[in-house]
């Protein structure tokens, strides 16, 4: 095959994760809190993923997670409202059936993979569940 080949298939991500656009993500299937997700990413030098579109959401529902169990991604409920750990606006979202439900104790965000696959679901943040990291060349708007 030719060098142009090569270089298609060659990743910019480190060993693990898969390259999507600017992003580089990772399912890590040892479950943890979500705090203790958050803080493993950043160690990593990424954040619990962020979901900016729906061709996000496709690619993580379908291509990352793949059917592997809930997962935690980067949205976290603060005071009224939802952020994304990285800094970038709350633009998309794929909420389940009654969610976010805004129950006592919940308010960090899991992506289900089975029932209503890709919906995202309030819950309660000391729960252990897998993570999705995800690493960025992309910068949030100001």
């Amino acid at each position: 095959m030719s060098c142009g080949f090569r270089q298609l298939t060659n990743s910019p991500c480190r060993e693990g994760y898969v390259s999507w656009k600017l992003n580089c993500y990772r399912v890590v299937e040892r479950p943890e809190t979500w705090e203790r997700a958050q803080q493993a990413c950043a160690a990593q030098g990424g954040n619990l993923a962020s979901i900016d579109m729906s061709y996000d959401q496709a690619f993580v529902s379908g291509v990352v997670l793949q059917g592997r169990g809930d997962a935690w991604i980067g949205l976290r409920r603060k005071s009224a409202s939802y952020t994304w750990t990285d800094g970038w606006p709350v633009l998309f979202t794929q909420w389940g059936p009654g969610e976010p439900s805004f129950r006592p104790g919940e308010g960090c965000v899991s992506m289900h993979s089975s029932l209503y696959h890709g919906t995202w679901n309030d819950t309660r943040c000391d729960d252990a569940k897998p993570y999705v990291c995800k690493i960025s060349s992309g910068t949030p708007p100001l």
